[in-house]
């Protein structure tokens, strides 16, 4: 490019791959860079996992920054998807409305099912992940990270990767200077803490690494697990198996799905979108947006359930309410929770034994509420038996319970959820050969869930602790992350940034104000669930204190004040470069202040 002094000035720094010389001698004489003003360096960007926040950052990286970054997105599994490859039980299907379970710039018009199956939402990001050329340019398909390490002089992660193709594996290094961890809570699945499993001499599977081809056709099956796992599987099995025994330990609030006028009933009960919905939607981009965003707008007014002390949940509990559900002016209101109480109820024939053992008496919502088509009823049909009792240990035949009973079985299946102590699962060592594990050993703190002390250019995509887990569609969560992490790399490479930190200072006071707003939830309610690592008085992990709207305006332009910023060169300045921008070396525009769309735009967001 040229000016009009006839110098040709770089638009980026020289050696775009590395950068500029990392020049931090104080005593070296000062020199101009001949760059125009935020020249981008070029960056290696390392992402670990290609879920649906993987397959996000390959989007991002074309759209946002072309050939600035190079990209590598490192998949263990021989498929994209995240965990909707890895779970495939019977039942499995996402709890959140599949219209709304998508990516906002790649909206799929011909879902089948208004809540659709697994096998369908892996098919969802896999298709686009191919159909964009992720596959074949980024994405590195049965490629395992085993360890990430700080390399602190050249300020880079060094990734341990194992390729595991056709039987044979085969260890090699990797450097990124920027590296995405979209690994997520629910990947590391965990068998429950009973003892003498070995013992069992059946078929025993957990429903996260499920074996798909058990044939339950006549067999005894016994379920263990009370989450949304084990609520999807009962119902799911009950037709094929001889028998299902449910050992449900703690109850959760089973309620109605998101109604949409005109599309469900008004229980919001799973349906199959006709062919003539699907063409509509496909021949009106607009009526289809709308129809996204009723229901977002739906899901994100329900938020404000989760304070304890609002009207929807200092309600008492009743059973003597009207059998109505609130019409969609009242979807959440104070009236709500008794419904769901009576709507249980009701499922279970006023059973008193099963209206105990299924209805919680916690506030709605401590636990995640999801809708359970035939769950509930299942325990009205003759070979779905709940069982009772504690367990006391696996037997050769199937499990004993604390007063002696055994429950004899031909297949186990352990639908007992994941370590969710965002312990990652292969070693992260940071700064001065600190552990991540080892640092969040106790209780884990992050930054915004996405940033750690001490771990440098480094953020975790899927997100880590504190992070928005009750609040919707996590899809709609992870745009708003992926849109900040770019941000953050952007200023990197364009201010010539070689390391980025979050202070200590900075963790310890953000965790300090999320714990204590997290006290006026329901999820402080006392109840055993994920939220709280499975600890009824424990530290909330996997909430964001405010809604969803909260968090993408909170994202929306990074605070770098939190954070320690090392620079590549001595001189924090030397990004400004030669005084030259590139409108004024490509031609641009140089009195774009002028434009009347330009004066007429706010200084600040009309959200804020």
């Amino acid at each position: 490019m040229t000016v009009s002094n006839g110098n040709s000035y770089a638009t980026t720094f020289d050696n775009r791959v590395g950068g500029t010389p990392i020049t931090r001698d104080n005593d070296a004489p000062y020199q101009v860079s001949e760059h125009i003003l935020c020249a981008p360096r070029k960056l290696r960007v390392g992402c670990i996992g290609a879920g649906a926040s993987g397959i996000m950052m390959c989007y991002k990286k074309e759209k946002e920054f072309g050939d600035d970054i190079d990209l590598v997105v490192y998949e263990r599994y021989p498929k994209p998807g995240g965990v909707w490859y890895a779970n495939k039980y019977p039942g499995c299907r996402c709890d959140v409305p599949s219209p709304a379970y998508q990516y906002p710039f790649h909206p799929k018009a011909d879902w089948s099912k208004y809540y659709s199956p697994a096998a369908e939402i892996q098919s969802y990001y896999e298709s686009f992940a191919r159909e964009k050329g992720y596959v074949d340019n980024y994405i590195k398909l049965s490629h395992r990270v085993d360890k990430v390490s700080w390399d602190e002089p050249n300020g880079q992660w060094i990734l341990t990767v194992t390729e595991t193709t056709d039987g044979q594996e085969r260890t090699f290094e990797d450097r990124v200077d920027f590296l995405i961890a979209n690994i997520g809570i629910l990947n590391t699945w965990k068998w429950p803490d009973i003892p003498n499993r070995q013992a069992f001499r059946g078929h025993i599977t957990h429903s996260a690494d499920y074996d798909t081809n058990l044939d339950l056709q006549g067999k005894t099956v016994i379920v263990i697990g009370s989450g949304a796992s084990a609520i999807q599987i009962v119902p799911a099995i009950k037709s094929i198996a001889k028998k299902v025994i449910s050992f449900y330990r703690t109850p959760q609030w089973i309620g109605p799905g998101l109604p949409m006028e005109g599309y469900t009933d008004s229980e919001g009960r799973n349906f199959v979108y006709t062919d003539e919905q699907k063409k509509r939607f496909a021949e009106d981009p607009k009526a289809y947006l709308e129809h996204r965003k009723e229901m977002e707008t739906k899901i994100n007014t329900s938020f404000r359930n989760n304070i304890a002390e609002h009207p929807n949940q200092k309600m008492a509990r009743e059973v003597n309410i009207p059998m109505t559900l609130p019409s969609k002016d009242c979807w959440g209101s104070d009236m709500y929770r008794q419904f769901v109480a009576k709507r249980m109820a009701k499922i279970l024939k006023n059973d008193e034994k099963l209206t105990q053992r299924l209805i919680p008496t916690f506030p709605m919502g401590c636990r995640r509420l999801g809708p359970a088509e035939g769950f509930l009823e299942s325990f009205h049909e003759d070979n779905v038996e709940l069982a009772e009792g504690e367990i006391e240990s696996f037997t050769e035949s199937g499990l004993r319970v604390t007063d002696g009973i055994e429950y004899k079985a031909d297949v186990i299946i352990c639908a007992t959820g994941f370590n969710v102590s965002f312990k990652p699962h292969f070693p992260v060592i940071g700064r001065d050969d600190v552990s991540l594990a080892d640092a969040w050993k106790d209780d884990p703190a992050a930054y915004l869930a996405l940033a750690a002390s001490g771990f440098p250019n480094f953020m975790l995509g899927s997100l880590g602790p504190n992070c928005p887990a009750g609040h919707g569609s996590f899809i709609t969560v992870l745009e708003a992350a992926q849109n900040y992490i770019c941000k953050v790399i952007r200023k990197m490479q364009t201010e010539n940034i070689l390391t980025l930190d979050v202070k200590p200072e900075v963790v310890d006071e953000y965790n300090e104000h999320v714990h204590e707003w997290l006290k006026r939830t329901v999820w402080a309610a006392g109840c055993r669930s994920w939220y709280n690592q499975g600890r009824p008085n424990g530290k909330i992990t996997a909430q964001y204190p405010g809604s969803l709207v909260h968090w993408r305006l909170m994202l929306e332009n990074p605070r770098y004040e939190h954070y320690n910023i090392q620079y590549r060169s001595r001189n924090r300045f030397e990004f400004m470069g030669n005084g030259f921008t590139l409108p004024e070396v490509n031609g641009g525009d140089l009195a774009w202040y002028l434009d009347p769309e330009h004066i007429a735009k706010p200084l600040f967001s009309e959200q804020l």
